[in-house]
């Protein structure tokens, strides 16, 4: 299980950050379910993912990059919105829904391996190598998974996809909640 706390504070205030000019992606979303499918406490991203292929409507790409998080740069495009899902640990209560947008341009790189490179280290990897390539706004959809009962599993994936579903619907000017905000 990935623990994005090492990323530094990710979170950043909702509508804040600068679009970039010249995204050629305009009106695309992307959502991508990050985790392993065989472990228990890291695969709500894949699944959650899953459960919502088809039900998104036109516009928005549904994957799933597993634990080859480095794939999601094979993904990026210059999206409008870029909505990964994803385990967390030690981040809130276990089967917590986090939904946060993480400030790609104020993360600093850290020194990791090649097995701690998680979904937000590998944007940091585009920031560097394909800055054209990243998406315009970002938002993580995270599960704290640390504690988490097998029963509460489905519960917390359900929760979390309806905050996928609202982070689109905002995206398209559908939503009111506060994580559809679109970013100013």
């Amino acid at each position: 299980m990935r623990d994005h706390a090492r990323s530094g504070d990710l979170a950043t205030p909702r509508g804040a950050g600068s679009p970039r000019a010249g995204c050629r992606a305009a009106g695309r979303a992307l959502v991508v379910g990050c985790g392993n499918w065989a472990s228990r406490d890291d695969r709500v991203g894949p699944r959650v993912v899953s459960a919502l292929k088809g039900r998104l409507g036109r516009g928005v790409t549904v994957r799933d990059v597993g634990t080859t998080t480095l794939g999601l740069l094979d993904l990026l495009d210059g999206q409008e919105l870029l909505v990964l899902v994803d385990a967390c640990a030690g981040r809130g209560r276990p089967g917590e829904v986090l939904v946060v947008e993480p400030d790609l341009h104020a993360l600093v790189p850290e020194r990791v391996g090649t097995h701690q490179i998680g979904p937000v280290e590998t944007l940091v990897v585009a920031r560097e190598l394909y800055p054209e390539r990243l998406p315009r706004r970002t938002v993580l959809v995270l599960v704290e998974t640390g504690g988490l009962a097998a029963g509460a599993e489905a519960d917390a994936r359900r929760r979390a996809s309806e905050a996928v579903i609202r982070t689109i619907r905002g995206f398209r000017g559908e939503g009111t909640g506060t994580e559809a905000a679109p970013a100013a």
